[in-house]
């Protein structure tokens, strides 16, 4: 049978991830600030000119890392709410979101790497902020539809927590334990919770 070749899109699309990769890997090992758009494009195999008919530059391509992390987060969203209670849901979005961490660990050691970085969240702007303002939102709504109290300090209880435990297995994943903590933070926020869960939610500021 003849060879299929790949489309334009499709081409185009597998450059695009290249560089981006290439660019995630260069800023991990050289920083944000240490890297020049000509050593992404040499990294990546493409001429200089060709990376900026797919990006304006660093700050893009920066901007590009991070939305991709944004959207492996949506899709922990979108598992959590096959769940049949709020308290479920939380469960079932704990997990999903540390299955992701493990599931592509490159990308996430490399990705908090660069956020430790000087600079790098002001490259950003307000996505960053506008990004994890979104994500306290859905957790309080969550929280508030299961009636927990305070549902702002909460929301931002659960996504410092999810934040950090991802982080930190994502640079120590052979030693971290993992396991033992995704079910320390289900039993403060899932369904066997308590406590935490009340009949009578009081409003709170997400």
């Amino acid at each position: 049978m003849p060879r299929r070749t790949e489309g334009p899109e499709a081409a185009r699309e597998t450059t695009r991830e290249r560089i981006v990769e290439s660019a995630l890997g260069l800023f991990g090992e050289h920083g944000y600030a240490g890297t020049s758009v000509r050593a992404i494009a040499e990294d990546a195999g493409v001429s200089q000119g060709l990376l900026y008919n797919y990006f304006e530059g660093k700050e893009a391509l920066l901007e590009a890392i991070v939305r991709r992390s944004m959207v492996q987060v949506q899709r922990s969203f979108g598992r959590a709410v096959s769940g049949a209670t709020p308290q479920e849901k939380v469960e079932r979005l704990v997990r999903a979101a540390f299955e992701t961490v493990s599931h592509n660990l490159p990308f996430w050691r490399l990705l908090y790497q660069l956020r430790m970085q000087p600079g790098v969240l002001e490259s950003l702007g307000g996505s960053v902020e506008a990004w994890t303002l979104a994500i306290r939102l859905q957790l309080a709504e969550l929280l508030r539809e299961g009636g927990v109290r305070d549902v702002g300090t909460q929301a931002r209880l659960l996504f410092a927590a999810i934040d950090g435990v991802a982080q930190h297995y994502a640079m120590d994943p052979e030693h971290y334990p993992i396991e033992e903590v995704t079910e320390a933070l289900i039993g403060r926020f899932g369904p066997d919770a308590g406590r935490a869960w009340q009949a009578a939610p009081r409003e709170g500021r997400a």
